[in-house]
């Protein structure tokens, strides 16, 4: 018999507002602090705007808090990450949704131009099976971790930022013995040449491709 997706699903979005100087400082060496700002304001707001889509609760969280002009015209429930590394950051957002009574959860970075909403509701359904799925990257990391109640330690002695980050995820769920499914490896955009190799892809949105073009010109 198979189950049905548990109801209480949410997906929290790992952002920072787009601030020059405060975002994507390896991309704004090469293209400049302002125009690495509107690059990433258009990823951050693509990003939302495909979580918005589905049928899950969402909650935007930001590394630090957001200025009162930037919620004002974003408004979707937001909170401040806690915690010191990026692991304990994700734990404690798992921490928040499962204590909010929320099934499974779901967490995605903000940065990653081919997500769809078919990536997030592909990784609730994979929870059916499994207690964890992960989204590797192109760069080593993962773009996406989800996980099904009470969740798992998997953040602890993970190296961030790192290209042995999806590795090391690995090994630790297989000393866990924790079931994981894994889901497409995409890139995210952190340098000029990420955003050139997805500038370059024929299945990028157009009107996508624009918005990112117009940010090069600031």
């Amino acid at each position: 018999m198979v189950r049905e997706r548990p109801v209480k699903t949410a997906v929290v979005v790992f952002a920072r507002e787009p601030l020059p100087g405060r975002v994507k400082t390896r991309l704004a060496a090469a293209i400049g602090e302002a125009a690495a700002a509107s690059v990433y304001a258009a990823l951050l707001e693509r990003t939302v705007a495909v979580a918005a889509g589905t049928s899950f609760d969402l909650v935007v969280s930001y590394a630090e808090a957001p200025s009162s002009e930037w919620t004002a015209d974003h408004t979707q429930r937001w909170e401040v990450q806690r915690g010191g590394d990026l692991g304990e950051r994700m734990r404690d957002s798992f921490d928040r949704r499962f204590r909010e009574g929320r099934d499974c959860v779901v967490v995605v970075g903000s940065d990653c131009p081919p997500l769809q909403q078919e990536h997030l509701t592909g990784a609730a359904d994979a929870l059916e099976n499994v207690p964890v799925v992960i989204g590797p990257a192109t760069d080593g990391g993962y773009w996406l971790v989800a996980q099904r109640r009470p969740g798992k330690d998997l953040f602890s002695g993970i190296p961030w930022s790192n290209p042995r980050t999806m590795a090391a995820t690995r090994e630790r769920l297989a000393a866990l013995a924790v079931d994981w499914v894994e889901l497409d490896e995409i890139c995210d955009i952190d340098t000029e040449t990420d955003l050139r190799a997805v500038l370059a892809d024929p299945h990028l949105d157009p009107e996508f491709r624009e918005r990112l073009l117009n940010a090069l010109q600031e």
